[in-house]
């Protein structure tokens, strides 16, 4: 028998998600493909409701769910001793596409995902990751780990 008759909130907690989120604002400069510390990880301090991400760089951004997820066949992973990933390694990001000057206005891209961080790089070996995220946040501090391991299949 519970203790409690309110358990606190935990990740399938509804109304945390019916409510207008906490904002988290950030405009940062991700790392480069190649570079060894080639991925750029945000950690939100709760649970987000949405992100709004908008690529200000010139080059493609990706934008995963776990590390591993952001890299794509044949390319190096500093994680494994720098050994590249195997040709039927299966990548697991979003490609968001950068803004120019002729739609430095248009929308950002909105995922409306649960989760606790996110990572983000360039497509492209010669240009910074730079973008601007704003995240709703839920009261909601506690989270499984998003891992293909873990169940979440698709996640990398």
């Amino acid at each position: 028998m519970s203790s409690s008759r309110f358990p606190g909130q935990g990740p399938n907690f509804v109304p945390a998600y019916q409510v207008s989120g906490i904002p988290y604002v950030t405009s940062s400069a991700g790392s480069r493909v190649g570079v060894a510390e080639s991925v750029t990880r945000i950690q939100f301090p709760s649970v987000t409701k949405n992100v709004s991400i908008k690529n200000i760089g010139s080059a493609g951004l990706r934008v995963s769910f776990t590390k591993s997820g952001s890299y794509k066949a044949g390319e190096k992973d500093p994680d494994s001793g720098g050994s590249n990933r195997p040709a039927g390694y299966i990548s697991n990001y979003f490609l968001v596409p950068p803004c120019n000057a002729t739609d430095a206005d248009a929308p950002p891209t909105v995922f409306d995902v649960r989760c606790k961080e996110m990572f983000f790089r360039s497509n492209n070996g010669t240009d910074q990751a730079k973008f601007s995220l704003v995240a709703a946040l839920t009261g909601i501090s506690q989270f499984p780990v998003i891992t293909g391991s873990n169940g979440f299949a698709g996640v990398g």
